[in-house]
């Protein structure tokens, strides 16, 4: 065991023991466990948040990225979360779940379209957000391997130790235990991530001239564009980069449980709004240091050796073993894991929540015990634990899982919107999630109609999306119903009031 790896066990032992500790007096119901008891504070609100959209999202899948083509452009990802998905989230789909009265998403589908479409985006929701939390698991499993010195195989049981941190992570305390780790978490990410990058610079200037080494390497390939981080002009930083995380964040994350469990726990609307600002901070600074390090670790012929075919997943632990004493070692694989933590553990809670909420209870006991409840919910966390480390250990590439999975929640966010603030009819609901997840498998499976596509509809997210719009607007414009749920709550409470004026 290196020193790294007993500095980070030490923390996160004693972390989460304190936390649990601390939230084992106050989460005592079901309800406690799913959602805080709906008390949390601005403050507890933003950072339970606030991790859950990075991950390996804005670590190990920009720094892979960024030993590619799109380079130092990869950051734009982390950029767009933070900039728009988190204020859209906390300022508008966020204060909306919270007022709808509801715990969970699928309940708020149900609210809207009926019990069977609630159903549907619960099972869907939980099969595809595996697949985001398999990758969750390996970027653990990514620094699991970085703080041993590689001394751990990387397969299996650096993912193994990973699936128990991701437990370990949720399983006392819920929602609250979590939001109280993230607030810490994040402060260590920052910190650690940063300091890793500064001292990395020490290790240049003494041994290979500086900054501009790593310059001069890319020029000498030609490539030096990849240090460009707004590319602007570069067609492949819009379509793969800069549009999607827009569009897949707002949408899929806007109906996704893993996303808006946080704002179910928020005492008022006012506690999902007030740490905008500060949680676009965080999220905008996470994923620059991480792009940086991919991009230095390339330029390092004896790290490109040691990682051989994995080196776009490993090139940043890899690159920590080279050039970083111990601790600092240890401080940036913390600082990887406060981030995959967080979201992996979010993830397990918002698909045990589900299961146990809209599955199991909703559709098979209604009339289960609240005691039963918190007791399966916690069963299904390790379940839905377990799921996550068979992907995991053997999905190739971790980007185009997020692509793919993504797209199932662009029908349901569509037709979210529509329900909630124009018309809802069920027909035109259901028309439109399943032509736009056939499609979505077509594109994904039959690569010969993707293919045939113009640009960008050949790559599956964008035919989704045109699909779901298209299809959703015009069924429900041309379709009877009744007006959206927010509509009709603005619609009763002007005939109330003008009753109590007449």
């Amino acid at each position: 065991m290196t020193l790294a790896l007993a500095i980070a066990l030490v923390y996160f032992v004693a972390l989460i023991i304190v936390a649990s500790l601390y939230t084992r007096k106050k989460v005592k119901t079901a309800a406690d466990f799913a959602d805080a008891g709906g008390q949390m504070g601005w403050v507890l609100v933003t950072f339970a948040f606030v991790l859950a959209p990075l991950g390996s999202g804005h670590t190990m899948s920009l720094w892979e990225a960024s030993t590619g083509p799109l380079g130092a452009s990869a950051a734009m990802w982390g950029i767009g979360a933070g900039a728009i998905f988190l204020p859209l989230a906390m300022l508008w789909f966020g204060p909306w779940m919270h007022e709808s009265g509801c715990k969970t998403v699928p309940q708020i589908i149900e609210k809207i379209y009926g019990k069977k479409l609630g159903f549907l985006h619960a099972c869907v929701q939980t099969m595809t957000w595996t697949g985001i939390g398999a990758s969750e698991t390996i970027a653990t499993g990514t620094a699991i391997y970085g703080l041993s010195g590689g001394k751990i195989p990387f397969q299996p049981w650096c993912i193994l130790i990973g699936f128990c941190l991701i437990v370990c992570y949720v399983l006392f305390g819920g929602l609250l235990q979590m939001a109280w780790l993230n607030i810490i978490n994040s402060i260590v990410m920052i910190i650690g991530s940063y300091t890793a990058l500064f001292l990395l610079g020490g290790y240049l200037a003494a041994n290979l001239g500086g900054w501009g080494y790593v310059k001069d390497f890319y020029e000498g390939l030609g490539t030096v564009g990849k240090l460009t981080q707004l590319n602007l002009g570069n067609q492949g930083v819009w379509f793969n980069i800069i549009l999607p995380v827009i569009i897949l964040h707002s949408t899929a994350g806007g109906v996704a449980q893993v996303m808006m469990q946080p704002f179910f726990g928020a005492k008022d609307s006012q506690s999902c709004r007030k740490g905008v600002f500060l949680g676009a901070g965080i999220n905008f600074m996470s994923c620059v240091p991480w792009v940086c390090m991919g991009l230095i670790g390339m330029t390092i012929p004896s790290v490109v050796s040691a990682g051989g075919s994995n080196i776009g997943k490993l090139v940043v632990p890899l690159l920590a073993q080279e050039a970083l004493p111990a601790p600092i070692v240890g401080l940036l694989m913390i600082a990887l894991l406060c981030a995959t933590l967080s979201t992996g553990g979010g993830i397990v809670l918002a698909n045990a929540n589900v299961v146990t909420t809209d599955i199991i209870k909703g559709a098979l006991f209604p009339n289960m015990k609240d005691k039963t409840e918190m007791n399966l919910m916690k069963v299904m966390i390790i379940v839905c634990a377990v799921l996550l480390v068979i992907p995991a250990l053997t999905v190739p590439v971790v980007m185009p899982v997020f692509l793919w999975v993504f797209s199932f929640g662009m029908p349901v966010f569509v037709v979210f919107i529509i329900g909630l603030h124009w018309k809802i009819n069920r027909t035109a609901a259901w028309v439109t999630i399943v032509v736009a997840f056939i499609v979505d498998l077509i594109w994904t499976f039959v690569p010969s109609v993707a293919n045939s596509m113009p640009a960008p509809f050949n790559v599956n997210m964008y035919a989704v999306l045109l699909v779901s719009i298209v299809f959703g607007v015009v069924l429900t414009a041309i379709l009877p119903g009744k007006p959206g749920l927010r509509r009709q709550v603005r619609m009763d409470a002007r005939a109330a009031k003008a009753r109590a004026n007449a």
